[in-house]
């Protein structure tokens, strides 16, 4: 269950993939779990990362990005008629602990899509790929609706 703000809509929430699980330290401890803390093995397909973060209302953090979009848009195509099928969003690390740890502080201040400022939170709900550059840079971008979605956007 997806944890609540204040206000009522529902708070980020982190799931590490294993090439970044040395990164747990860097994320807030209450709202980050590992793949074992979600009942996953380190051995986990992608594919089931995918459907465990749908699941649980998170964002995947990994440093094997062109996989898991493959496997997010693969999962959202799969959308049955009656039910939304969006994630989290994604958020992409270049590999290295030392890069990730250099990059993370502060990234949340540099989060855009276009002219919008975005927050954690944002990026989740707006199902947002974030790719992380080691200039420290993020290039942001939404994920293509799935079909529930767009379904109802055209009602």
């Amino acid at each position: 269950m997806r944890e609540k703000r204040k206000d009522g809509l529902p708070s980020h929430s982190f799931l590490l993939d294993r090439d970044v699980s040395k990164a747990v330290s860097l994320f807030p401890r209450k709202r980050t779990k590992t793949l074992a803390e979600v009942g996953l093995s380190e051995e986990a397909r992608d594919s089931e990362i995918v459907r465990k973060a749908w699941e649980r209302g998170l964002t995947i953090v990994t440093g094997n990005g062109d996989d898991f979009v493959r496997e997010i848009i693969a999962f959202q195509s799969r959308t049955k008629r009656s039910d939304c099928h969006e994630l989290f969003g994604l958020v992409v690390l270049p590999n290295g602990y030392e890069h990730q740890k250099r990059l993370l502080h502060g990234l949340e201040n540099k989060l855009r899509l276009g002219t919008e400022t975005l927050t954690w939170t944002d990026i989740a709900q707006k199902n947002c790929l974030v790719k992380v550059k080691k200039s420290g840079m993020p290039e942001v971008r939404r994920f293509k609706r799935c079909f529930y979605c767009q379904k109802l956007e055209l009602a």
